[in-house]
């Protein structure tokens, strides 16, 4: 199995610029997975009801797309020696609408599972900074509410053993930089 990296954040982290990068500066040797939740509203998955049972059965469809994949990535991809994946499947925890415990009963797995599922976790903050934060039209959050979400992922990885901690300080091609030398180190090693 491929060592897998995950990108996580808030919204407006600079998962996006960093992903273009690594592409762009490692070619073959890593394989890029794109957000599921990113892929999934913009296909057309209705985002007009917040409600519990609107954001359960979205929340579902994100995991499990998010789970194939990363497999697809490892099965088609015989060259990648890393995976490197926009957001990882507890992400989705933060949205979940009925508690940390219903989430993993309904994806039919553990967080000690899920953290195991991922090499390295590498996590970039959305800036404090309104002046800075890009939204589009898949994000629903304002900043505020990027900040809250960003401080709630931080939370649910906070048991992972290799997680790097990018904060909201760097902009977003100083994190870009940060990640592609951990990227280059990563394969160094492999």
């Amino acid at each position: 199995m491929k060592r897998k990296i995950v990108l996580t954040g808030g919204p407006s982290g600079g998962k996006t610029t960093a992903l273009s990068i690594i592409k762009e500066n490692f070619g073959p040797r890593v394989e890029v997975v794109k957000e599921a939740a990113t892929m999934i509203y913009y296909g057309g998955y209705p985002r007009t009801d917040g409600s519990a049972p609107h954001t359960f059965h979205a929340q579902r469809i994100i995991y499990f797309v998010s789970k194939e994949l990363e497999e697809l990535a490892e099965k088609i991809s015989p060259r990648a020696e890393l995976i490197i994946c926009d957001r990882g499947t507890l992400d989705g925890e933060v949205y979940w609408p009925y508690g940390r415990e219903d989430f993993f009963k309904n994806m039919g797995t553990t967080l000690e599972a899920e953290i195991k599922r991922y090499h390295m976790v590498i996590h970039l903050s959305p800036p404090k900074d309104a002046g800075f934060y890009q939204s589009n039209s898949v994000r629903t959050e304002d900043l505020k509410g990027a900040l809250e979400v960003d401080r709630k992922i931080m939370d649910i990885w906070k048991t992972h053993p290799n997680r790097i901690i990018i904060d909201e300080n760097a902009t977003y091609f100083d994190k870009a930089k940060i990640i592609k030398e951990i990227i280059a180190k990563e394969l160094e090693t492999t």
